[in-house]
């Protein structure tokens, strides 16, 4: 290796790195902000219904230093995440990082079985919808796209709800405790995502199959699953950045989902935080959900240069 290809690769691991810090810091404080400039807060809407006094509030309120200037504040807290410390739950009294790990398994179940669904669908979808497929199957498969991207989730799912719950009563709809809790809500939550990954794949294979090198193949008399072969190695590099893109709408999704299947996962979670305005919590979650969002991102890069070799020289854009 070259001194100057070395140097290069540095350069881009600390912008790569550089760029992971600021996403955060951003998630972050405009998390911050956001959830205080909201009106009412954690302490008031748990101590005043008890019966608590304004007196006795306003000491809860200093004692947690939710009284300091919003600057003194925010140092705090930026000062704390340095040292691994996410802070406690104004509502539950018990460290951030307790309440989550207590719940992140239903939720990353969730999103593990959601992303599968997504990436089979819309390859499955993006595939069949291209315009040498037949047409009957080519206009479905199209419908089913334009209805993944256009009909809210919560319809789709109250639909799924009645259909295979209440009518047919084959799957179970609420709770979190076995495998076939999961498949309603996960078949939902990808088949919604799966939308936009399916219409980048079929204009970029539809694109691929344009190009000089599809010409060569044809001419070579390649059978035709040769030819999807040649072409999904070249349309396969921006599906990659959708399908990283696509994760953060799923774990925006789980949101919408946890609460309509009443499952008990980070999604939940976060709703009601919000409702309680828990900071602590809320911060907490838009930490991790920055986290998962740059290493879906980072994933989507190293996939993309280890299919397309021409990429491997700036492999460190990864880091």
């Amino acid at each position: 290796m070259t001194k100057g290809r070395l140097l290069t690769i540095v350069q881009l691991s600390v912008l790569g790195l550089l760029r992971g810090v600021l996403v955060m810091w951003t998630a972050v404080t405009l998390v911050f902000v956001a959830v205080r400039v909201l009106p009412g807060d954690a302490i008031s809407a748990e101590l005043l219904p008890a019966g608590a006094s304004n007196t006795q509030v306003e000491a809860e309120k200093e004692r947690l230093g939710l009284n300091d200037p919003l600057s003194q504040q925010y140092l705090s807290y930026i000062t704390d995440i340095l040292h691994g410390d996410l802070g406690q739950s104004l509502r539950y009294r018990d460290a951030v990082t307790h309440i989550i790990q207590d719940r992140i398994g239903p939720t990353f179940a969730l999103g593990m079985a959601a992303f599968a669904v997504m990436v089979l669908t819309g390859g499955v979808l993006g595939i069949a919808s291209i315009e040498t497929s037949p047409t009957p199957l080519r206009f479905l498969c199209r419908g089913m796209i334009a209805f993944s991207q256009s009909v809210p989730i919560y319809i789709t799912a109250i639909v799924v709800v009645f259909i295979f719950s209440l009518e047919l009563d084959l799957l179970p709809s609420v709770g979190s405790d076995t495998p076939r809790h999961l498949i309603l809500p996960a078949l939902v939550l990808g088949f919604h995502t799966s939308g936009a990954v399916a219409r980048v794949l079929s204009a970029s294979l539809t694109d691929a199959f344009q190009q000089p090198f599809m010409l060569t193949a044809r001419a070579k008399g390649l059978p035709p699953i040769d030819l999807l072969d040649h072409a999904l190695r070249v349309a396969l590099l921006p599906v990659l950045r959708v399908v990283a893109l696509q994760t953060g709408f799923l774990l925006g999704g789980t949101v919408i989902i946890e609460g309509l299947f009443v499952r008990r996962g980070l999604g939940s979670l976060l709703f009601q935080s919000v409702l309680d305005r828990d900071y602590p919590m809320v911060q907490a979650l838009a930490l991790l959900a920055a986290m998962v969002y740059l290493l879906a991102n980072g994933l989507a890069r190293l996939g993309q240069r280890l299919i397309d070799p021409r990429l491997s020289t700036h492999f460190a854009e990864f880091a």
